[in-house]
């Protein structure tokens, strides 16, 4: 991906108003991610994977693990459909360690999606 998206990315990536650190794609299939996010309890976040579906335009499929428990590896597939004059986004995270993880993720993404509409809104 592009510099530039890394760049968008940090201003959207992570549950609440915390820093994005660092941030790198290598979007193709065997590519990795590499993200690093603070929270705003002062928490440090790693989160990396590697592309295991690139459709552009379409469908994203990644591995995703913490840099504290890589062993819990996760599963996020990413849909994406033309509709009206926009476009539709779906996304499934699975293959959670517990329900205690599943539960922590969707906090976060829910934190991170919300914030990504507003960073779309502006532009």
């Amino acid at each position: 991906m592009p510099d530039r998206c890394c760049q968008a990315l940090k201003h959207w990536f992570g549950p609440d108003e915390g820093e994005v650190s660092f941030a790198q794609t290598d979007v193709r299939v065997g590519g990795r991610f590499h993200i690093v996010f603070s929270t705003l309890d002062g928490e440090q976040h790693d989160v990396s994977g590697i592309y295991r579906a690139v459709q552009p335009y379409r469908k994203l499929v990644f591995t995703w693990a913490w840099k504290s428990t890589p062993e819990r590896e996760s599963l996020v597939t990413l849909t994406f459909q033309r509709s009206g004059s926009g476009t539709e986004f779906n996304m499934l995270h699975e293959q959670f360690f517990d329900i205690a993880a599943r539960d922590r993720h969707e906090y976060g993404w829910t934190g991170a999606l919300a914030k990504l509409e507003r960073f779309l809104l502006e532009k």
